[in-house]
């Protein structure tokens, strides 16, 4: 199984995944044309994007709740999804390898609530001349 390290995008495919947030596309489209270590690296992306933005946006008042309450709780997901492993084991970087197509559509899903927040985020900084040259350097 690859490590941490092993679960990241090139440089063009981030800034792919950038262009299109700034032009409000969809991302969540991208990971059907993606292998499982592509999508594994788009979600980790996307969470570092989401923090960087969120913090640049809402200063001290950022936190990770703002997006992960915005998620379908795991239980619910686990459930729609007839799954009987532990809720600890459901996340995708778990199941990937062993049921790709449900860890797909849940990353999908979280893909979904990143890439609205992170919209949001340049939505309400798009006047602001300072975020967009934070992003840019």
């Amino acid at each position: 199984m690859p490590d941490n390290s092993d679960y990241a995008l090139r440089p063009s495919e981030k800034l792919d995944v950038l262009y299109r947030l700034f032009r409000g596309e969809n991302i969540c489209d991208l990971i059907d044309n993606m292998d499982n270590t592509s999508v594994i690296g788009l979600q980790k992306f996307m969470w570092e994007t989401a923090a960087e933005f969120g913090i640049i946006s809402r200063k001290h008042n950022f936190s990770r709740k703002e997006i992960t309450r915005k998620m379908k709780p795991t239980q619910q997901f686990q459930k729609e999804q007839n799954c009987d492993e532990r809720i600890y084991f459901c996340k995708g970087t778990h199941c990937i390898h062993s049921n790709s197509e449900c860890a797909r559509k849940k990353i999908k899903e979280h893909v979904k609530v990143m890439s609205e927040s992170i919209r949001e985020y340049i939505e309400t900084e798009q006047h602001n001349e300072t975020f967009v040259q934070s992003t840019l350097s």
